[in-house]
């Protein structure tokens, strides 16, 4: 996902013909004033080059910071949670253990993970990297950059995100509207999705696969950006017979993959990390499918490497916003106290 010398050496070769072009343009604004006052000229000029400096230091902090977080020792708590929870990161081998655990650190880091009404512990923490991790573990190209903070809840939370009240039937949520840009999580949901190996359930890899069909621009259950598109139409015939055999009554699919296109392949990806076994043993061609789906890389390279000369790390809550809440006070007052993001070692 973040791990990629391709995507740091154009952030590089970006951010100099960015510094460049402008120092060349400085140049021949200021150059006037050599005839009149040479001393003068000279200070410019070492003005220039400094704030030349600064801006190339800017532009290149995101893949700095990420070469840094690499070096950072990762936390043997959060490793034991790993261990403990997450079926798919024991399957490893040490050295793909050793880059997830690079990929975990350095999403946390430029992820925000709030508590809205509760604290974030340890395992809730690693528990969310994972579930974004998990589906992405393919792409070193691949940025969450429709994504800057999830939101914790206590439990289950309302459509219009009230935690309580009647109609709180909803475990995981990709915001739309003023919280574009954010995920919502239930606590207990998240980590029960990684309690059972075998359940083909799991709210936070769910949540993560709406993210990945709206990469196209669309959430419409298609995933274009991870699909050859000779695959399309293969795989809307797949999903399509799939849900009317989920109709019938044929299917051991959770039927909630029914109800929507964009929640089949939610829930298609849920059984994909969660059992592949049972999927490729009683649905072999939309495990095919699914294969393909998540062994693509499809990075939009100039894109991200634009944004990762901002330092953008997406949507966040803002501070002035009122608290998801709901408790009227700001966001910087209330609940954005309990925001955790993972800090490098200095």
């Amino acid at each position: 996902m973040h791990i990629s010398d391709r995507k740091k050496s154009l952030n590089r070769t970006l951010s100099l013909v960015a510094v460049v072009l402008l120092l060349l343009t400085y140049l021949a604004i200021v150059s006037r004033v050599y005839a009149v006052n040479p001393m003068t000229f000279y200070i410019l000029i070492a003005i220039g080059a400094l704030v030349s400096y600064n801006v190339y230091q800017i532009f290149t902090k995101k893949f700095r910071e990420r070469d840094q977080m690499i070096q950072t020792p990762f936390p043997e708590a959060w490793r034991a949670i790993l261990e403990q929870y997450v079926e798919y990161y024991r399957a490893l081998s040490d050295e793909q253990k050793r880059l997830f655990e690079s990929e975990i650190q350095i999403f946390l880091h430029e992820t925000r993970v709030t508590g809205i009404q509760c604290e974030v512990d340890d395992t809730t923490l690693v528990l969310a990297a994972a579930s974004a991790e998990i589906p992405v573990f393919s792409f070193p190209e691949w940025e969450y950059d429709n994504l800057g903070e999830i939101l914790i809840y206590p439990n289950a939370f309302s459509k219009d995100f009230r935690t309580e009240g009647e109609g709180r039937n909803v475990w995981g949520m990709v915001g739309t509207g003023l919280m574009e840009g954010v995920m919502i999580l239930s606590q207990p949901a998240l980590i029960s999705g990684f309690k059972n190996d075998n359940d083909k359930q799991n709210v936070g890899i769910h949540e993560f696969a709406h993210l990945l069909d709206a990469a196209d621009g669309e959430y419409d259950g298609v995933p274009r950006a991870f699909l050859h598109h000779q695959y399309i139409e293969p795989w809307l015939e797949a999903m399509h017979r799939e849900i009317q055999r989920i109709n019938t009554g044929e299917s051991n699919m959770n039927p909630y993959a029914a109800t929507a296109p964009v929640e089949f392949f939610a829930v298609a990806t849920e059984y994909f990390f969660e059992h592949p076994e049972a999927m490729k043993q009683r649905k072999p061609e939309l495990y095919e499918l699914m294969c393909k789906i998540f062994n693509q890389d499809t990075g939009s390279r100039f894109r991200n490497a634009l944004k990762s000369m901002v330092n953008y790390t997406g949507n966040k809550v803002g501070r002035n916003s009122d608290c998801p809440c709901g408790s009227g006070k700001k966001y910087k007052n209330c609940c954005l106290k309990n925001a955790r993001q993972y800090a490098m070692e200095v």
